[in-house]
């Protein structure tokens, strides 16, 4: 068994919640490289998938000798993991608790993102607060006309039941509440957007807000700020997060290089094209 196998099975081991998940596939994976190539095992919180899969093909193109494998699992999993060797970076979006900032940790911001809340371009709603915010998007408040609109029925779209965007909704919005029950379900952002355009009586929530472009909805305020690349970068706006790149131990190798290219020019161009905030 080489080290990241025993790293692996070490990880499988110690029975935390979602590390079975993230690792069953690295197990696989784990063989040692035919001659002449090299792996890059990257797991981690599933809403920065997207984001490691586009970095990952860019970096590969000018890396042809190199095979990444991506997995979702979770940042705290993917802490564990990265700190007992069984993968070479943990895609997180939280920053670290007491407990795991020690001095092999190293913790780099990659990107900033934002969750807009968007209602037709012609509601009279300008700005709401983040529990009315929660109330309208899981139905505890009903009618608009609670929170300064006119007296109607307030409709709700929401992603797939299951899905990375929807799970991650629930738990940065909602404080882990689900939906509204009678919430219409989008397959993607851009079928959300669509559908509250052409419901004058709809909300929902969506990442990466630069995707609406000419589309007939708009974002609310938050508690008074709006989402703008200023308030995002310094925390202002409610619903700013932050995805992190995890090195645990040495700072070196094709690690080092991966996460060196997040950061680079380059990669802070992905960054912007998938609709977040570049920090490089």
């Amino acid at each position: 068994m080489n080290r990241r196998q025993a790293g692996i099975a070490l990880a499988v081991g110690a029975g935390t919640v979602g590390i079975g998940a993230l690792l069953h596939r690295l197990l696989v994976e784990a063989e040692p490289a035919p001659t002449g190539r090299q792996s890059l095992l990257i797991g981690g919180a599933g809403a920065m998938m997207a984001l490691n899969t586009s970095w990952a093909r860019a970096f590969m193109r000018s890396h042809p000798e190199i095979d990444i494998v991506i997995e979702k699992g979770g940042s705290l999993p993917a802490y564990i993991a990265a700190s007992r060797g069984a993968i070479d970076l943990a895609a997180m979006t939280r920053s670290l608790s007491d407990a795991e900032d020690d001095a092999s940790a190293h913790h780099f911001l990659v990107a900033r993102g934002d969750v807009g809340i968007v209602v037709q371009r012609g509601s009279p709603l300008r700005n709401l607060g983040r529990e009315q915010v929660r109330g309208l998007l899981t139905g505890e408040i009903g009618n608009w006309r609670q929170v300064g609109g006119p007296a109607r029925t307030v409709k709700v779209y929401a992603h797939a039941r299951g899905g990375i965007a929807r799970q991650f909704a629930e738990e940065f919005l909602l404080d882990g509440s689900d939906f509204a029950p009678a919430a219409s379900e989008c397959d993607s952002d851009a079928s959300l957007i669509a559908a509250v355009a052409a419901d004058p009586d709809g909300i929902g929530a969506i990442g990466a807000r630069e995707q609406i472009g000419a589309a007939a909805v708009r974002c609310v305020e938050v508690d008074g700020v709006a989402a703008t690349r200023a308030t995002v970068l310094s925390g202002r706006y409610p619903y700013a997060h932050s995805f992190y790149l995890l090195l645990y131990g040495e700072q070196d190798g094709l690690r080092a290089d991966f996460l060196a290219f997040a950061r680079s020019a380059a990669g802070q161009e992905i960054v912007r094209q998938a609709g977040l905030v570049a920090v490089c």
